[in-house]
């Protein structure tokens, strides 16, 4: 009989044996590997465009090709991380068969070092292009939108590859990639919400009909509480089998309205009626158009800034993710649209003077001075030659028909007063397009649900208060004050205390204070690109 001292060592040689055996075996399993994966980088059979970007190139070759996502024991737990994201890509708005998703299923079981130095790239590539996307942008901005000119920071790609290599468990990583801004996350749950309505087959279509209102009895009022109910704004119904149109179900008619941008009078008539009718998948592919705009925008927008919804034609003043102040803003026309950019207010100006652009002055004011001479006195606009020693021309004077946008060497300025076109307060920022915001003498557009009126400028409706709130917290006293300056009539120019970031945004669909979704017509037709883009 053996004593247990023989029996002991035995044991222990036979596992040294078998451990030796094990790490043989793993380090070949990581030679063929290391091979393979530097042959298949160079040769790239797969066609994967991100395998020919230098992070991911100089990130292999920096390690000595060694698998970033696999050992001889199978996939590491920071595959099974990107792997489930990818899976759930949708949720960010975004498709998961853009990420190779099919072709990593058909190499993820095998172990064979060929097979998982193919995964490893494949994993990589999905990698690169997941993050790129979710961070910046599936599309570049300008690619899609000629008009969009915000600039944003693209991702670290080599920070990228080294943060993932350094890290067993990458989830935590992965989802701080998406746009941390409430209203990008906010769109994100809206996004699930209209794809669990799609799930249970989205809402019908009210078909032709009369005017439904107040009062009224009809057979499609059961139908319209229904398809209120979807998406929230009619909200414990005890009337929902009843068709009568009762004062619950106007409420909801105008919260529905008001979210829509429509006027808001509680009676569902043709504009109503086409607007419910717009299918689920269509308000989906308006969400993720917008969720895509939010990738566009900088990570960090500033503490406080200022940010103007252009289909919504309302400007926010933002502190801390928190709206402080909103009012409403005209906008430029469709054929003076105003376009997607940022900058930073420093200068506001009481009483303003208003230079009218050339473009602007040949063809609105001129032709209305050769039709009423008298038009420039009323509206206390003189006409000037020159720049550095300016000469003003008497009206009468010009002989108007031989001058024309490429022959006009005068430019018009309009006096500080009551009826300036700027009204009473210019704030000025940054920028290349001689946009800024003012107020306005024309109050009464402001009534209309659709204020696209401007020359490209936004005209604020309460330029005095969003003053008050610039120079200080807006106070009472702020404004009474900055009301005083301007009585004393004369052009002043302010400094700002702190410059504040502005972003001049084109939102299609984006979600309220409440959480609600609220959706825009594309009056810009700045969505058509994307909606290719996304309908494919």
């Amino acid at each position: 009989m053996r004593s247990p001292t023989i029996n002991f060592f035995y044991i222990v040689k036979v596992f040294f044996l078998l451990l030796c055996s094990s790490t043989q075996a793993n380090a070949s399993w990581l030679t063929q590997s290391s091979l393979h994966l530097e042959q298949l980088l160079k040769s790239n059979p797969e066609q994967l465009q991100e395998l020919n970007e230098p992070a991911v190139v100089d990130f292999y070759r920096e390690r000595k090709y060694m698998p970033l996502w696999s050992n001889a024991k199978g996939r590491l737990d920071r595959a099974y991380d990107l792997l489930q994201i990818i899976m759930h890509a949708e949720e960010e708005g975004l498709e998961p068969s853009d990420y190779h998703l099919k072709k990593i299923m058909e190499y993820w079981d095998s172990k064979a070092p060929k097979d998982s130095a193919q995964l490893d790239l494949l994993l990589s590539a999905a990698l690169y292009r997941y993050s790129n996307d979710v961070y910046s942008g599936r599309y570049k901005p300008r690619d899609i939108d000629t008009d969009w000119h915000i600039q944003n920071t693209p991702l670290d790609s080599y920070s990228l590859f080294a943060d993932v290599a350094r890290k067993t468990s990458i989830t935590q990583f992965l989802e701080s990639l998406p746009p941390h801004h409430s209203g990008y996350q906010l769109l994100k749950k809206g996004l699930r919400r209209f794809r669990d309505i799609e799930q249970q087959g989205g809402w019908k279509k009210l078909k032709r009909g009369p005017t439904l209102e107040l009062g009224m009895q009809h057979e499609q009022i059961v139908q319209l509480r229904q398809r209120l109910e979807t998406e929230h704004d009619l909200v414990e119904d005890s009337l929902r089998d009843i068709s009568i149109f009762d004062h619950g179900l106007e409420e909801a008619v105008i919260r529905y309205q008001l979210r829509h941008g429509l006027k808001a009078d509680g009676r569902v008539g043709p504009q109503t009626r086409r607007t419910l009718n717009i299918p689920v998948s269509e308000r989906i592919r308006q969400v993720r158009i917008n969720m895509e705009r939010w990738r566009w925008l900088p990570r960090e927008l500033g503490r406080r800034y200022l940010m103007v919804n252009m289909t919504g034609f309302e400007l926010y003043l933002v502190d801390n993710d928190s709206i402080l102040l909103s009012m409403p803003v005209i906008i430029g026309k469709a054929y003076r649209s105003t376009p997607s950019f940022s900058g930073l207010i420093s200068t506001m100006e009481y009483n303003p003077y208003w230079t009218i652009p050339t473009n602007m002055a040949v063809e609105d004011y001129i032709p209305r001075q050769v039709q009423d001479p008298s038009f420039f006195a009323r509206r206390s606009i003189k006409l000037y030659r020159g720049w550095k020693d300016a000469r003003e021309i008497d009206p009468q004077t010009v002989e108007w028909s031989k001058l024309d946008k490429d022959n006009f060497p005068y430019w018009l300025r309009q006096e500080p007063g009551p009826d300036n076109a700027l009204g009473r307060i210019k704030f000025l920022f940054s920028n290349p397009y001689e946009i800024y915001l003012h107020g306005t003498p024309d109050k009464h557009l402001f009534e209309r649900t659709v204020r696209a009126f401007s020359s490209g400028c936004i005209r604020v409706k309460d330029p005095v208060r969003l003053a008050a709130y610039l120079l200080n917290d807006g106070t009472q006293k702020m404004e009474e004050e900055i009301l005083a300056n301007i009585h004393l009539g004369n052009n002043q120019s302010i400094r700002l205390p702190i410059s504040v970031p502005i972003y001049l945004v084109y939102w299609t669909a984006w979600a309220d204070r409440e959480g609600s979704i609220n959706f825009r017509p594309d009056i810009y037709n700045r969505d058509s690109q994307l909606n290719r883009m996304y309908g494919r």
